[in-house]
């Protein structure tokens, strides 16, 4: 018969017998092995649940990475894990040449921010995992499809837009005023926003104020980013580089058109900042430009009135970055949770103070209506959101990177005054039907 006992009272009592103790000692030492075993197992978890993400961006913006981080922390609560993360943010004009050696590196990054003019060449190398799992939890029917399209091939998601900023335009209401003209938000609602009155205003506004009419996407467009400059021309007389299905448009006459339209305003009518002039819409060397939401705290010491309206014609043009999880990383499917957590409504929600989401519950909400220190509530649903469901991306291939080096050459022709726009554009277009796959 086997005696009951308080084991526990018996080893925390110091007041034993000399035969107590000897029938006491190998229990002591029994639980204080088990109690090491324990701790060795509750240590190992704790070094188990412990994971080191990196996490590549463009923005380097410490608020932004501040509200970024907490997008990290509460992935990490929700998944009861510790995850010691850490950001990097890297050169902007040198983002996406500077990503790509970091995913090749030893210290890769498990997550980043992806370009619209790289995914298609980051998919064909395998660089991208997939986030159709970890995107189930997260309602991706909310996501736009259109937002979406770019960032997929077939039904296998790659990469979730957080940002589809559409081009809009900012404007110097001052020099309209100086040079005699409307309101261009009044042109647009008498329906006479056209690519032909947007050209007479910039000549007009040159010739009487003396100022530059437009400047360029970011004051770019004949040396480098030329695609991105003519897309809103070349689109507006309904043309296009390429289509989705990849037909080959440039060489077309509405495309040739708009390029040529284009080519005469700065080599005609003298009306845009001209490649080499430092002239900046910003600090006002220029009447208006196209631009994005995100630009809009350039404005924030101006003196000057300025406002926003639609792009001529109603063109559709929008720029995209979306992030994208790392296949070779050794947290890949970690990454990837993470990454759907991220684009999540309640996060998209959060960033549309920066970058315009693409998810319809979020584009809809009073929230977002209400979250740009810059823009009122209708300036955001009639110009932004609206803009956002109705445009998509520039065009884009797997091939992008290489066509883009073969053509610089070819667009370089363009930027003298008696360019032939018809034939350049034709060579443009060998190289694009040599390349897109």
């Amino acid at each position: 018969e086997i005696e009951e006992r308080d084991w526990s009272s018996d080893v925390c009592s110091s007041d034993l017998s000399p035969t107590n103790k000897k029938e006491i000692e190998p229990m002591k030492k029994l639980i204080c092995l088990l109690l090491s075993v324990l701790l060795l197992v509750g240590a190992s978890a704790a070094i188990a649940d412990s994971v080191k993400l990196k996490i590549a961006t463009w923005t380097s913006n410490e608020t932004q990475l501040a509200l970024l981080g907490s997008f990290v922390d509460e992935f990490a609560q929700k998944k009861g894990i510790d995850i010691d993360y850490t950001f990097e943010s890297l050169s902007g004009a040198e983002y996406s040449s500077l990503l790509l050696m970091d995913l090749q590196s030893n210290e890769a990054p498990d997550a980043f921010w992806i370009m619209e003019s790289d995914i298609k060449a980051f998919i064909g190398a395998g660089l991208c995992a997939k986030l159709n799992d970890a995107l189930t939890d997260y309602d991706p029917d909310d996501i736009d499809a259109g937002a979406l399209s770019l960032w997929r091939d077939g039904d296998d998601i790659y990469a979730v837009p957080f940002s589809t900023s559409p081009f809009i335009m900012i404007y110097n209401k001052d020099l309209f005023e100086q040079a005699g003209l409307k309101d261009p938000n009044e042109y647009v609602a008498e329906g006479t926003w056209t690519w032909e009155t947007f050209r007479e205003c910039m000549k007009t506004i040159k010739e009487k104020t003396g100022v530059y009419g437009y400047m360029t996407v970011n004051n770019a467009g004949f040396a480098d980013r030329t695609e991105m400059n003519l897309t809103p021309f070349v689109r507006g007389f309904g043309g296009d580089f390429w289509t989705d299905d990849l037909e080959v448009k440039i060489d077309s006459a509405e495309s040739i058109a708009g390029v040529q339209f284009f080519h005469d305003m700065v080599f005609e009518d003298e009306s845009v900042v001209p490649a080499g002039d430092q002239s900046n819409f910003f600090t006002g060397g220029a009447a208006c430009t196209f631009n994005q939401i995100s630009q809009l705290g350039n404005l924030k010491d101006v003196t000057w009135q300025w406002g926003v309206c639609k792009l001529p014609g109603d063109v559709s043009f929008l720029g995209q970055a979306a992030m994208s999880a790392n296949t070779n990383s050794k947290n890949a499917e970690l990454a990837a949770e993470l990454v759907a957590y991220m684009t999540s409504d309640t996060c998209a929600a959060r960033v549309a103070q920066y970058w315009p989401p693409c998810r319809h519950s979020v584009l809809d909400s009073e929230d977002f209506l209400n979250s740009n220190a810059y823009l009122d509530a209708d300036q955001m649903k009639n110009i932004v959101a609206s803009s956002v469901l109705n445009s998509r991306a520039m065009s884009n291939n797997i091939n992008s990177p290489s066509i883009k080096i073969e053509t610089e050459i070819l667009f370089d022709k363009l930027w003298t005054k008696d360019a032939d726009i018809a034939s350049i554009l034709g060579e443009i277009a060998a190289v694009y039907r040599a390349n897109l796959q």
